[in-house]
């Protein structure tokens, strides 16, 4: 199985490394891409991250000469963007290389620990499947009742400088009425994006909380952050 997800994990690093030097020579964020290039492999998600930030790279890249190309040169820009279209660069990386680095995380641990407080207790860290989804068990404690905001729990990722990452899904547990020992499961799909990989790529754990409390709130505002200060780099480079 290891030996397995090996070839599967080089075939999709191949395409992406591809699709970086089918881009070259534009005048994209060189900065992003070499941010892309630099980063870690070694955590949780393993090349995940990575992969999705150099492609995200790749395509902006792209686009950037595409535009350069057009302000001189209309035709050769439509040449230049039907032979990258023709690629179909988008496609394999969605159909192949994602399914694959998926693939290759399946039964993976995150660490996941629970806010103070809460009546719950844990039965197992989020687990990663072949679809980047990830899922997290537990049951109630005697502390909880029908009055506990239940609806209110869901999961926020950390990296490992304490950066949140991205929210999960809420709880889900089987009917009414709560009760201690009721068993409860929480879901968080692992989707990384261009402005996030990075932390992705350090990701340490799982936090389960009141989406109330000052804790979500803030990692609400940190992850909003993050997001418009990438766009803003990405603008100014």
């Amino acid at each position: 199985m290891k030996k397995t997800k090996n070839l599967w994990l080089m075939g999709a690093m191949a395409l992406v490394v591809g699709m970086m030097a089918a881009c070259g020579g534009g005048s994209g964020n060189n900065s992003t891409e070499a941010e892309a290039a630099a980063l870690p492999t070694d955590g949780i998600l393993g090349e995940l991250p990575k992969a999705v930030a150099e492609y995200e790279a790749g395509e902006a890249a792209a686009s950037a000469k595409y535009d350069e190309l057009k302000k001189n040169d209309p035709e050769k820009a439509k040449g230049f963007w039907r032979d990258y279209l023709g690629q179909n660069i988008s496609l394999k990386f969605k159909k192949e290389t994602l399914p694959a680095l998926g693939k290759a995380l399946e039964g993976k641990e995150i660490p996941t620990e629970l806010a103070d407080g809460l009546p719950l207790k844990l039965d197992k860290n989020f687990t990663l499947d072949d679809g980047r989804n990830a899922q997290a068990s537990g049951t109630f404690t005697a502390d909880a009742d029908n009055k506990t905001p239940v609806m209110r729990y869901q999961s926020v990722a950390y990296d490992s400088d304490g950066h949140a990452i991205d929210t999960g899904k809420g709880i889900n547990f089987s009917n009414y009425p709560i009760a201690e020992g009721k068993q409860f499961t929480l879901s968080f799909f692992i989707s990384v994006s261009d402005y996030d990989a990075a932390r992705w790529a350090r990701l340490q754990k799982i936090v389960i909380m009141d989406r109330e409390s000052e804790a979500y709130k803030q990692a609400e505002e940190d992850i909003a952050a993050n997001k418009k200060a990438f766009r803003e780099k990405d603008k100014t480079e």
